[in-house]
């Protein structure tokens, strides 16, 4: 009886021996299947997060472009604004002198007469006050009831008496007319 106890014993200790040997290779698989898997879930978390990464990276930057484009633009209109002003004072300064003066005049004479057709009724100037002289004779014989001085560069404003109609003939509106042109002349001198 002992050795079939014996035997029983030893069969019991081979059997638990022989499950416990399959139950840890079982495990084994197990805990590697979960580590793979948690592995290929972390590769795709981070191809992912990686991805992500790089699209936001990538839309930052293209607004960090529109920025700087932005930027630079405002920074040459400010600039063309500049220069258009600092010629205005220019010929504030010098420009009823020399050949640019007689230019000056020219255009205001064929300025005059041009604005002067559009009126039938008495009319009021503004001008500058350094045109004020021109401005009297060359309104000889034209329905002028009167002329007064204003802050501008050059030329003049007429209009008729109720100041429904105006006509801009001043080198602030000359100027404006043509700053898209200026603008692009500038620009393209800049860019030299």
């Amino acid at each position: 009886m002992e050795k079939i106890f014996s035997e029983i014993l030893d069969n019991a200790r081979q059997e638990a021996d022989n499950t416990v040997r399959v139950a840890k290779k079982v495990a084994q698989r197990e805990v590697e299947y979960a580590e793979k898997g948690a592995r290929d879930l972390c590769e795709r978390y981070k191809s992912e997060m990686t991805s992500e990464l790089l699209a936001l990276r990538e839309r930052q930057a293209v607004v960090r472009v529109r920025e700087n484009k932005r930027r630079e633009l405002t920074q040459r209109q400010s600039f063309v604004e500049g220069i258009l002003t600092a010629a205005l004072e220019i010929f504030r300064k010098e420009g009823r002198k020399g050949t640019l003066g007689e230019k000056y005049a020219s255009w205001l004479k064929a300025s005059f007469a041009r604005a002067k057709g559009c009126f039938k009724e008495e009319i009021r100037l503004v001008c500058a006050k350094e045109d004020e002289e021109a401005i009297r004779s060359l309104s000889f014989g034209a329905p002028v009831k009167e002329i007064v001085t204003g802050d501008m560069a050059g030329g003049f404003l007429m209009s008729d008496l109720k100041g429904r109609v105006s006509v801009d003939c001043t080198l602030e509106a000359a100027i404006k007319n043509k700053e898209e042109k200026w603008r692009d002349l500038i620009m393209r001198r800049l860019e030299e």
